[in-house]
């Protein structure tokens, strides 16, 4: 029996429509609730959720679990993604809420903790969720991104890793 993405794929393109409605509100809440204490943590999980960081993880994550074939797909998911994000930001040119000069749309750390999601053996894919929704979670409390860039930027890492799956032909465990 074939999996049908169908519903999931609709779920997650009406989020990013509802986020681009509701990029300040949800900018200000963030902004309203900040604390230096978890501003401090914020800013380590978004130094590990950066793409640097999640190639050498994954990386080790494959090879310690004996799944080196995943180590390519997983560059070449977090490679695509990130041209792929990079030209879309240029393009687009959206300012971030608050912090940098650069563009804000979408968000490339979102993208390259999503990238990897699909790669990743069930067990693994569970806890490395969890890091990535508080990787998202961080770049809004940072004041880097809005909603819909974090949305974006994860459709964006994970279509790029489900991609990298079906070509290199290797099964999602």
């Amino acid at each position: 029996m074939k999996n049908n993405k169908s519903p999931l794929l609709a779920i997650a393109v009406i989020a990013l429509l509802a986020a681009f409605l509701f990029d300040m509100q949800i900018w200000k809440f963030f902004l309203d609730i900040q604390l230096n204490l978890i501003a401090s943590l914020m800013e380590i999980i978004s130094l590990v959720g950066s793409w640097y960081f999640v190639l050498i993880v994954t990386t080790l994550i494959f090879i310690i679990t004996k799944r080196k074939k995943y180590v390519i797909a997983s560059w070449a998911a977090l490679l695509s993604g990130l041209i792929c994000s990079t030209v879309l930001k240029i393009l687009i040119a959206r300012p971030r809420p608050v912090l940098g000069i650069d563009s804000s749309f979408p968000s490339i750390h979102a993208m390259s903790v999503f990238a990897v999601l699909p790669l990743l053996d069930k067990k693994t894919r569970k806890y490395w969720l969890i890091f990535a929704i508080l990787v998202g979670i961080s770049r809004m409390y940072l004041g880097a991104h809005y909603a819909s860039d974090v949305i974006a930027g994860s459709l964006i890492g994970y279509l790029f890793g489900y991609l990298s799956l079906r070509i290199f032909k290797l099964k999602s465990k």
